[in-house]
């Protein structure tokens, strides 16, 4: 029996001690399991609060490429818009230069015309002298016939007879001559 209580009272106390250790060993593990618990709710409140942080800087991202992307449109545009500015311009410019040349080679037709007019009236003015002359011979009128001589003689009409004798085909006597002969005719009949 007293094998037995030694037994029975040696097993006691290490019944008793093991018994306040695997007690002891249950709150640590609970501690423990509480604070990866925390460990993991604060990882995953981490995880969300950077997911959140990360949609807002994706969202501010994508309104910053938005924006280049309107931006970068417009300078295409504007990039556009000079390229047929300066078309436009140098197209313009040809066209000025065009009318210029037009306005140039219309002035230079005018002045041409103006000239060619001038000298139509030269020669009429010079053939409607000669008739006079011719009308005042056949009048016998000596004077006038004088008076008429010196005014064909003293501007440029005899050049504009001149010009109209070469110019025309003539199957009578052309006027220069004519104005010779009248003259001469004139200056017989006062001898």
């Amino acid at each position: 029996m007293s094998l037995e209580r030694r037994d029975s009272a040696a097993s006691t106390p290490e019944e008793k001690d093991t018994s306040p250790q695997s007690g002891g060993k249950k709150p640590v593990i609970v501690y423990i399991f509480v604070l990866f618990i925390v460990a993991f709710l604060l990882m995953i409140w981490s995880l969300f609060s950077h997911q959140r942080s990360n949609t807002e800087a994706l969202g501010q991202l994508q309104t910053s490429v938005s924006a280049m992307q309107e931006v970068q449109a417009l300078q295409e545009q504007v990039i556009q818009l000079q390229k047929e500015l300066a078309e436009t311009k140098e197209q313009l410019e040809q066209e000025q230069e065009a009318a210029e040349t037009a306005a140039a080679a219309a002035q230079a037709e005018a002045g041409a015309l103006l000239t060619e007019r001038d000298s139509l009236e030269a020669q009429v003015t010079a053939l409607t002298a000669l008739y006079r002359l011719q009308q005042l011979y056949a009048a016998r009128d000596l004077e006038a016939c004088e008076t008429q001589i010196s005014e064909l003689e003293s501007g440029a009409l005899l050049d504009s007879l001149d010009v109209v004798s070469r110019e025309g085909e003539w199957t009578v006597t052309p006027p220069s001559e004519r104005y010779l002969e009248l003259k001469e005719a004139v200056r017989a009949l006062e001898d």
